[in-house]
């Protein structure tokens, strides 16, 4: 049998594990697309060529620098940082029109508004 720990916000919820997954994912996209753009002339609306190849890297290199905001918010369960480095995660996407990008920071801004994700950053050591 499992123990159950009886103190809520001890643990990392599901909850918080799918805004780090989905932020994480959010990164390897990124990167697919400049290498498509990059490597194999991929054209999508307007954006094409070398000029959308170095804003998917702007825009990735932005997805990096607040992923690690995420994480250090995690790690210090710092509630403000999170929503904070999600909100400007939303802003990077914007240049890019990263649809996929603002869709995913909507949805990690919304999980962070759940009752286990707001009981992790409440438990204090």
């Amino acid at each position: 049998m499992t123990a159950i720990d009886p103190t809520p916000g001890a643990l990392k919820p599901v909850t918080l594990r799918m805004i780090f997954i989905l932020n994480a994912l959010k990164i390897l996209l990124a990167f697919g697309f400049f290498a498509a753009f990059k490597f194999y002339g991929l054209q999508v609306g307007e954006l094409a060529g070398p000029q959308a190849a170095n804003l998917m890297l702007y825009t990735m290199l932005g997805y990096m620098v607040t992923f690690a905001c995420i994480v250090a918010s995690i790690l210090k369960r710092s509630m403000t940082g999170i929503r904070a480095a999600i909100a400007v995660d939303f802003l990077v996407s914007i240049p890019a029109t990263a649809v996929v990008g603002c869709v995913i920071a909507i949805i990690s801004m919304g999980l962070t508004f759940t009752t286990t994700v707001r009981a992790h950053f409440a438990y204090r050591v």
